[in-house]
């Protein structure tokens, strides 16, 4: 997406939450330091916006309506770009069978949250993923991956990684579903992985 976008993205997003003088320093904020980030960078924009007391309550909302209009914006960029998706699908299966299930099983476990849970369950584990110990390319690849601007190519994981990151979806839906629909859930997503993935063994993922 172009600057110009992104800006309009963003005032889209918050339009709902703010206006007025707020919503202008807003912009202005995202102009003078975030405009030219990588899309992740999301959250640190809202870190520093909603550190107003004023503003704090909102901040998971925000987030969830940001990463939502990057994402329509996204697909509607790849609609227009058939063979650039084509070419991005095709890196993505250049993945070790692995890493494709682990792939697989991370978005089974957030989606499995459903409709409006499935959102803060996936910036859980985004806001948990800057606190992995892994190097920077691998947190960015991962971010990107998991915003759902960008499949996850040109990185491998390590199986401690992968692991990680299940756990941290795990454990958002325990945060935000309970522990016992958590497991519930889990065992479901590891059967419907299974099936996709007979010549692997899901659970060592775990």
């Amino acid at each position: 997406m172009t600057p110009a976008q992104k800006r309009k993205a963003v005032e889209t997003a918050l339009m709902p939450f703010i206006h007025g003088q707020t919503l202008a320093q807003a912009l202005i904020l995202w102009d003078e330091k975030y405009a030219h980030k990588p899309n992740f960078a999301l959250q640190h924009f809202l870190r520093e916006l909603c550190s107003d007391i004023e503003l704090a309550h909102m901040r998971s909302r925000m987030l969830q309506a940001l990463v939502t209009t990057f994402s329509s914006l996204q697909d509607q960029r790849q609609e227009k770009s058939p063979a650039k998706t084509n070419h991005t699908s095709q890196a993505a299966a250049h993945h070790s069978p692995e890493q494709q299930m682990f792939m697989a099983l991370v978005e089974q476990l957030i989606n499995s949250a459903k409709s409006d849970r499935a959102i803060p369950v996936r910036l859980y584990v985004l806001e948990h993923i800057e606190k992995l110990p892994t190097a920077p390319n691998n947190r960015r690849a991962l971010q990107t991956w998991l915003n759902q601007i960008a499949p996850l190519t040109d990185i491998t994981l390590n199986l401690a990684l992968m692991q990680q990151v299940i756990n941290l979806a795990y454990v958002g839906l325990c945060e935000y579903l309970g522990p016992i629909t958590a497991d519930q859930l889990l065992q479901e997503s590891v059967s419907a992985v299974q099936q996709r993935f007979p010549q692997l063994r899901v659970q060592s993922l775990l």
